[in-house]
């Protein structure tokens, strides 16, 4: 029968007293005093196998490219670097920021355009929007809010309304309230102030500045399109833009600098071909074409099978003439 921990250690008690002299147990185990158990804090692995991030490559690339804040808290505190956070902190901002312009390379890097992507991406984001620019961007990092997505999506809502700056030159969106301004103009009559209006708004300002030469320069050339097309689509009631008829206008322009009366000529001539092909579909479904049977197919009918193929052609022959506009 195996010794029970009490026999042991009761027998060792009785080894080690003033009446025996002391005895080497070292090839006795049973008879050595138990270690002490093993403390572990878990502030270090005691192996590179015992952490959670040896079982997935993608949760060791995701820590060691983007590691939790609290962790590095707890690097700074432990190797006595108090700014260690903020630094690897500042470093995750600019990387996000260097990301994103070369995903964008028409965002023009101002102050204010700065400012106002921070403080929209904040409000999105349900942070704070007043006081410092960079507690705001801070706040957004720590939230996990400052990624190239967000930023990207932020920078195309603003693009779109024409609120963030442009390099000089540059044309930009118009805003919401500068198109229905220019819709206004056109609507009125007042064609060609509508068209400037366009070109002023776009070019915020150096259009005015610029009169004939912007006409006459080829950089300006998209813009100019752009305003005349504007215009087109606000007076032509009867136009609803669609990526076809537009790459259809566009061919019949033929690459010349866009006008008033070149698309108008452009529209009609798609609405004439829009008319001859809905036309040759009502045709097509009123009288489909089919193959007429061969000798061969004539040859194998029966009688009777002939004489229902003879009265079934006088009818639909019939029904061709009374049908309206067919023969037109």
């Amino acid at each position: 029968m195996p010794m029970t921990a009490a026999q042991r250690a009761a027998m060792l008690a009785d080894l080690n007293t003033e009446k025996f002299a002391p005895l080497d147990t070292a090839s006795f185990p049973n008879f050595q005093e138990a270690s002490a158990p093993e403390s572990h804090d878990n502030r270090f692995s005691k192996h590179w196998t015992d952490t959670p991030l040896n079982a997935s490559a993608t949760a060791l690339r995701q820590f060691v490219t983007d590691p939790p804040l609290d962790v590095l808290s707890r690097v700074g505190e432990e190797t006595g670097n108090a700014g260690f956070r903020d630094e690897v902190r500042d470093r995750k901002g600019e990387a996000v920021a260097g990301s994103f312009k070369r995903a964008n390379p028409d965002y023009l890097p101002t102050d204010n355009n700065y400012r106002l992507m921070a403080t929209t991406l904040a409000f999105n984001a349900g942070v704070q929007q007043e006081g410092d620019l960079r507690d705001i961007v801070d706040d957004l990092i720590d939230a996990g809010f400052w990624t190239v997505t967000n930023l990207t999506s932020t920078y195309r809502a603003l693009d779109a309304e024409g609120m963030l700056e442009v390099a000089a030159g540059t044309a930009r969106q118009l805003s919401s309230s500068e198109r229905l301004r220019v819709t206004r103009l056109a609507q009125a009559g007042h064609v060609d102030q509508a068209i400037g209006e366009y070109l002023k708004c776009a070019l915020d300002g150096d259009g005015e500045e610029l009169g004939m030469e912007l006409l006459n320069d080829p950089n300006y050339r998209q813009v100019c399109d752009e305003a005349v097309w504007s215009v087109f689509a606000d007076i032509t009631y009867d136009y609803v833009p669609s990526a076809e008829r537009e790459a259809y206008m566009q061919r019949h322009c033929a690459g010349r600098p866009v006008t008033l009366a070149l698309l108008q000529t452009a529209w009609a001539a798609c609405q004439k071909h829009e008319g001859n092909y809905a036309r040759q579909e009502i045709i097509s479904q009123v009288r489909p074409e089919t193959q007429p049977p061969t000798e061969r197919e004539l040859d194998a009918l029966q009688d009777n099978e002939i004489d229902a193929l003879y009265h079934s052609s006088l009818r639909a022959l019939a029904d061709s003439y009374r049908r309206p506009g067919v023969r037109a």
